[in-house]
């Protein structure tokens, strides 16, 4: 398929915002995690740039190449699913275990 121009520049404006808006959301966090030494923040800071690179890696490929939109989705869907574990983990490390005794 070939993308019309209008469709190509939405694509562009969309790729280009979610990555400033991702980007931004995990350099705070990541600032944050430094000024506090905070593990879980790191791991955050991290799912948060993986999403949004992968969200800009699936727009340059679907710009500059042949792929199918399933092969570029599924490149999407690997970073966002990486993404989202180290989301998960940041929300399991450092946290207490309640005592039993």
């Amino acid at each position: 398929m070939i993308p019309t121009t209008t469709s190509t520049v939405l694509l562009v404006v969309v790729t280009a915002a979610t990555l400033v808006v991702g980007g931004s959301i995990a350099h705070l966090a990541h600032r944050a995690a430094r000024r506090t030494d905070s593990e879980p923040l790191r791991l955050f800071s991290y799912g948060f740039g993986i999403i949004a690179v992968g969200v800009a890696v699936s727009g340059l490929v679907s710009l500059v190449t042949t792929w199918t939109t399933g092969e570029v989705l599924l490149v999407q869907g690997g970073f966002v699913l990486v993404g989202l574990a180290f989301l998960v983990r940041s929300l399991y490390v450092g946290t207490p275990t309640p005592d039993h005794a």
